[in-house]
């Protein structure tokens, strides 16, 4: 039975989703779990690792660039100049500067970084299949059997697309759309569009109530295949939760935030983006990405002139873009979203992780005075959840060009986050057809905790 048929039968004016209170079968978690909750920040298109953190001061002009490096608040640490907010807040972040894989084009790079495992094709204009292996969000939702009410995975602000081409590894692939993340959208402007959570207009409490009851009396009489059964059971308690609780209705209310805190994370997509998905944390969500988002980029007459594609993927006028509007918004919204996390004592449980798909070439395309596709060695920065704050693990040559310690693959990344959800990376859960799959073949980086 699909969830559009569920819900057919029920009182929900909504956009259908999924989220089960209990899933499959899976070992006990090898160790606790040091996070109740993951919070993916997702730079579409690949920042710049030597341009922001993992700056080479002493290289050649054609390899450091304009930007010169600033102190932080841990001594011996310091980021690029236009990081202020960041900078105050390095105590709290640990750098993985020892990113690498060998995915140089967006669409198998995506795929590989958001599901820990390499694409079987290595080129361009790739389509999502059913036969994709799941977003490590979906696998997560697959695996972990803690009872929510909330929808578990959520993605904001909208799909990841090139040239309206939706790239592969955001959804659930093989193991079926029942499990793929929930679409919370954030306008270009800033603005939330809200779940439709009410219910229909004419349904009273009392036939609501009736309803209920005979969903019930269906299900009983069911001949149903077990599984799909037990999912229904599982839709229908959430559903009838969900519209009975004001508190899940008001997690999607930014209006309830204050000026101040709107201003701080900012009054765009992806500082919108970012507080609704602490809020939706704060709420019982156990899993949130926030996509970056298209916003204005291109430039003409020294001005942004259109909404571009992957908005991090700077192969022209790179350094006025990144300077003048990418990372400020990113320094903006990351900062505020550790120090609120920090205040109100979420970030201990919560495990925030910032990335891309690769980093920028460390040599300077002068044709273009721009950078180019580099997954050989870039940066992603985690915090929270017991991790190492005001920490480097990893390292890379003079020219940010080659990893030279403690080198990192996506799929160590997705084992880190999933042990630190308390999911054994080890779990085999069940495709859409029976076969098991195994969320990930890496190792946990244990050392950064």
């Amino acid at each position: 039975m699909h969830r559009r048929t569920a819900l057919k039968l029920g009182s929900v004016s909504w956009t259908p989703f999924a989220f089960p209170r209990f899933a499959g079968a899976q070992p006990a978690p090898s160790k606790p779990a040091r996070a109740k909750a993951c919070l993916l920040l997702y730079m579409d298109g690949g920042p710049s690792h030597i341009d922001m953190l993992d700056l080479k001061p002493q290289a050649p002009a054609e390899i450091r660039g304009p930007f010169q490096p600033i102190s932080t608040s841990v001594p011996g640490i310091t980021v690029c100049e236009h990081l202020p907010r960041v900078a105050r807040q390095m105590h709290l972040v640990t750098q993985i500067r020892s990113m690498r894989h060998d995915r140089t084009v967006h669409d198998p790079a995506v795929y590989q970084s958001l599901t820990g495992f390499p694409h079987v094709s290595s080129a361009g204009g790739l389509k999502v299949e059913d036969t994709d292996l799941p977003h490590m969000g979906s696998a997560f939702h697959r695996a972990d059997r803690t009872p929510v009410v909330m929808p578990r995975l959520i993605e904001i602000p909208g799909r990841m697309k090139m040239q309206d081409r939706v790239l592969p590894g955001q959804n659930a692939g093989i193991l079926g759309s029942f499990w793929d993340p929930f679409q919370v959208e954030v306008t270009p402007d800033g603005e939330v569009v809200p779940p439709q959570f009410d219910r229909l207009p004419d349904v009273t409490d009392g036939r609501f109530a009736g309803r209920r009851s005979l969903l019930q009396g269906l299900q009983s009489g069911s001949t149903v295949e077990a599984t799909s059964a037990a999912r229904f059971e599982s839709l229908q308690e959430q559903a009838a939760e969900i519209l009975q609780r004001l508190t899940i209705h008001s997690a999607f209310d930014l209006e309830q935030e204050s000026a101040a805190t709107r201003d701080r994370y900012g009054r765009h997509r992806h500082g919108t983006s970012a507080l609704l998905a602490r809020r939706l944390i704060e709420a019982g969500s156990r899993f949130v990405t926030v996509y970056w988002g298209k916003e204005e980029q291109d430039w003409a007459d020294g001005k942004p002139a259109k909404l571009a594609n992957n908005p991090w993927d700077t192969h022209r006028n790179h350094f006025p873009l990144i300077r003048d509007s990418l990372i400020p918004r990113a320094d903006q919204t990351l900062a505020a979203l550790l120090a609120d996390l920090h205040d109100r004592g979420l970030l201990d449980e919560t495990l925030i992780v910032w990335m891309g798909e690769f980093g920028r070439t460390p040599r300077i395309n002068q044709q273009w005075a721009s950078r180019d596709h580099w997954p050989h060695a870039y940066t992603v920065l985690l915090a929270g959840a017991g991790t190492r704050g005001g920490s480097i693990f990893g390292q890379t040559d003079r020219y940010a060009e080659q990893v030279t310690d403690d080198p990192v693959s996506p799929a160590e990344l997705t084992a880190t986050i999933f042990q630190s959800l308390g999911i054994d990376p080890r779990t085999e859960v069940p495709a859409a057809d029976g076969t098991p799959y195994r969320i990930t073949t890496g190792r946990p980086v244990d050392a950064i905790f």
